[in-house]
């Protein structure tokens, strides 16, 4: 069996190419409403920053507090409305595939990507993004932002019950929310985290009816009252005493998505000389995701690679951009989205 340009042929029978390796990943974080599909950013970036970047303020909520009323008081002058603020930036991304003409010459197959091959690649893309993005959020340090880190927390890899727990779940929703935590109504699990709950017969499976009228189990569950999506690009580290998974709490909707688009999304570049003649496929894309209430303050790149999303120092909660005692964050408890940290 010989192999040219990597690609398997075989000179005896000239076999077909019949089957594309299927993607091993699942990218259920993009997939299972944990955006918000927004049209908005795009007609605003030219008008701010030099288009890849939106300061979106956000208006904070009346109170103070009230003097009595008693025909003796006087009631002191209203006091004005504070204005918080939450940047968010554009970033983008391209990738090309190549394929020579004598390739396909003596194989008889094309080996061009195909659309739906490049709509899983961004997909993909795509999940590693919001994973650095959350990495970044929950590495933020110092406080405010430190507190949210903390308090929307929950690590029981060192007690006495170090795997994930109805019990676990429901003290780290409220941990984060409080009396809001019933807003966390998703969570993302590695799939040895799910088969323990499994086990446990923790997880109740949805149900359908075929079309022979018998009932059967959906691979979409429930735990505890939160939709359960499994996706083994869920975060997985490992210490002295064994591996230790990361889930993340959300509400759906959780980060604000838009398509910006890129001026040649994608073309054709044909370079009929090279060994033979060879057609390269390159494709772009410019978008936003944006968590909710947190802002990327990141400096120096108008698009910000993965890396640079899942530096903490690049991320705050969204404030009044003012300074020293002056300076207002949005309360974390309106940011509903919680990790738990355990060993299975």
């Amino acid at each position: 069996m010989e192999k040219f340009r990597d690609k398997i042929f075989n000179e005896e029978v000239f076999e077909k190419y019949r089957k594309t390796l299927p993607s091993t990943k699942e990218n259920s974080l993009i997939k299972n409403g944990l955006f918000t599909v927004v049209n908005k950013y795009k007609g605003l970036m030219d008008e701010q920053t030099g288009g890849y970047q939106v300061l979106e303020p956000i208006k904070g909520r009346i109170g103070g507090t009230p003097v009595n009323y008693d025909g003796n008081t006087d009631i002191p002058a209203g006091s004005e409305r504070d204005t918080f603020y939450q940047n968010k930036i554009c970033y983008g991304r391209a990738k090309a595939w190549g394929e020579y003409d004598f390739a396909s010459d003596i194989t008889g197959e094309n080996f061009m990507a195909e659309a739906n091959e490049v709509n899983e690649y961004w997909d993909e893309q795509r999940q590693s993004t919001v994973l650095a993005i959350l990495a970044g959020i929950f590495g933020m340090t110092g406080g405010v932002n430190g507190q949210f880190v903390s308090k929307h927390t929950y690590d029981i890899t060192a007690t006495a019950n170090p795997n994930l727990s109805a019990d676990a779940l429901n003290r780290a929703s409220q941990k984060a929310l409080g009396d809001k935590k019933s807003k966390l109504d998703v969570i993302f699990m590695h799939s040895a985290v799910s088969t323990n709950l499994e086990g446990l017969n923790l997880i109740d499976f949805l149900k359908y009816t075929d079309a022979n009228g018998i009932q059967r189990d959906l691979t979409i569950g429930t735990f505890n009252g939160r939709l359960v999506i499994v996706d083994d690009e869920m975060p997985v580290t490992s210490d002295s005493t064994g591996d230790i998974y990361t889930s993340y709490v959300f509400q759906k909707g959780f980060f604000e998505y838009e398509n910006i688009g890129a001026t040649k999304g994608s073309e054709l570049v044909r370079n009929a000389y090279e060994k033979g003649g060879r057609t390269d496929l390159i494709t772009r894309i410019r978008e936003m995701i944006v968590p909710m209430y947190i802002s990327y303050k990141g400096t120096g790149a108008v698009s910000p690679t993965n890396e640079a999303f899942a530096t903490g120092s690049n991320w705050e909660l969204a404030n009044n951009a003012k300074t020293g005692a002056s300076k207002v964050y949005v309360d974390d408890k309106l940011i509903p989205c919680a990790r738990i940290i355990s060993r299975g």
